[in-house]
């Protein structure tokens, strides 16, 4: 399944329907979960009373060299951002709206697969 593939569904869901939103989120926060196991880390929190086993993400980032993109889902607000990360210290901070958020991380995420797949072909000829 390639990257693009891997986002369609949330990301057409993000756009589409605000009223879904929170579903859209654990949607997009489910499949990054399984699409990048190694980069993607979900915050899920427990909502409702003391035996609620109900979780909504609260939180997603996502960590792909030098960039860092967030989104942090409270009761009436999404915030988005990138974050430009080098040696641990934040170059920059961009905040954007949820649509160019997630086009940003498809481009990034297909942009780091090239990268990846550039890095194990010459890896594979020089041992060859």
């Amino acid at each position: 399944m390639s990257s693009d593939e891997a986002f369609d569904l949330p990301a057409a869901a993000l756009r589409a329907d605000a009223t879904e939103l929170a579903m859209a989120i654990e949607v997009l926060a489910s499949r990054l979960e399984q699409a990048l196991p190694q980069l993607a880390l979900v915050e899920r929190h427990k909502v409702g009373g003391f035996r609620s086993k109900r979780l909504v993400v609260q939180r997603i980032d996502v960590a792909l060299g030098e960039e860092q993109f967030e989104l942090r889902s409270t009761d009436r607000r999404v915030q988005c951002t990138r974050h430009k990360v080098v040696r641990g210290i934040t170059l920059s901070r961009q905040e954007m709206s949820m649509a160019d958020w997630i086009d940003e991380l498809i481009a990034a995420v297909a942009h780091t697969a090239e990268v990846s797949e550039h890095d194990r072909l010459v890896l594979g000829e020089l041992l060859s």
